[in-house]
């Protein structure tokens, strides 16, 4: 999971520590696929990026309802949404899932904050 971090060039200390996170986030256990289907929504709905892949499966429309829900008002996640994240991840996913979530929201605003001040 390759995600662009504008930090980089502005502040190498909290850049690398961001970078060890991205990283960390592959061995978590959350299938790759999952990730990469938030990253690229996370993206669309800040950064304006491509349009992201469309749910193939129960499990990948649930993960990405949660996502938006998330990132547009996490505080409008619901209990229906949560059980129905339940049914299809396991508790590890879930933190692995909620974990990249905010990593990914927090690298999206980054890049849409910061663009032009570090291209």
């Amino acid at each position: 999971m390759a995600m662009s971090n504008p930090l980089t060039a502005l502040d190498p200390h909290v850049a690398g520590t961001l970078d060890e996170l991205v990283q960390a986030l592959d061995g978590v256990g959350l299938d790759s696929g999952l990730s990469e289907l938030c990253a690229a929504r996370i993206e669309q709905m800040i950064g304006g990026g491509a349009s992201a892949a469309s749910p193939r499966d129960d499990r990948e429309r649930v993960v990405l309802a949660f996502t938006e829900q998330y990132v547009l008002d996490a505080h409008g996640v619901t209990d229906e949404l949560c059980a129905d994240l339940n049914a299809h991840l396991s508790p590890p996913e879930l933190a692995a899932l909620t974990t990249a979530i905010a990593t990914f929201e927090a690298l999206a605003r980054a890049r849409a904050v910061l663009k032009g001040v570090t291209e």
